[in-house]
């Protein structure tokens, strides 16, 4: 039941944005499935960039598509991110649902956009980040849960990964150690590549 409803939320708020010309991509717990780790989640985290950086306009066709901003002022700044956060209720659902908007408003940010994937999900096309920018904003948000999802990533996509562009970006974002640190954990008593 929450898998549909989750589901149907992604579908909803994507195809909202995707016609208003805003440049994004799934990230967070609905994308690691596409990097062959599952676990439960309960909302849809994009990473989106504002056509023109109008967030006015943004807003506007999230209200549109009946997703409703959760706080007033709309925007939250965390630390050096801002983020939009939004609920909205499925049709027939009875409950509301999480929608994270991380806004792409920095260079790497840019860039992870400009390196997403396309993927197919419930029969939506769409774009997932890379599973290296998906390991990066996990160090980045610092929690458990996500310390454990870059553990478990690095062992499933350990050949495919791009250790030299982690390593680039983690040394300014000071996750350099964090990256390090669940290297070992996930391959311990081999150096990190």
């Amino acid at each position: 039941m929450v898998a549909d409803v989750l589901l149907t939320t992604l579908r909803q708020v994507w195809q909202a944005l995707d016609a208003s010309g805003a440049r994004l991509a799934l990230m967070d717990g609905l994308a690691l499935a596409s990097w062959k780790h599952v676990r439960a989640t309960r909302d849809v985290d994009l990473l989106v960039e504002v056509p023109g950086g109008n967030v006015d306009q943004l807003l506007a066709v999230l209200r549109a598509a009946d997703i409703r901003p959760r706080r007033h002022p709309e925007v939250t700044p965390v630390g050096k991110l801002r983020l939009i956060q939004c609920i909205y209720e499925p049709p027939g659902a009875l409950m509301d649902l999480n929608v994270d908007l991380l806004l792409a408003d920095c260079v790497y940010q840019r860039q992870a956009l400009d390196r997403r994937v396309p993927e197919q999900l419930a029969g939506l096309e769409l774009f997932i980040l890379t599973c290296e920018h998906l390991i990066l904003h996990k160090l980045l948000a610092g929690r458990m849960i996500d310390r454990a999802d870059c553990v478990a990533l690095m062992r499933l996509q350990h050949e495919g990964l791009d250790w030299g562009y982690m390593k680039r970006w983690a040394e300014p974002f000071a996750v350099s150690e964090v990256l390090s640190e669940s290297w070992a954990e996930a391959f311990p008593g081999e150096p990190l590549p």
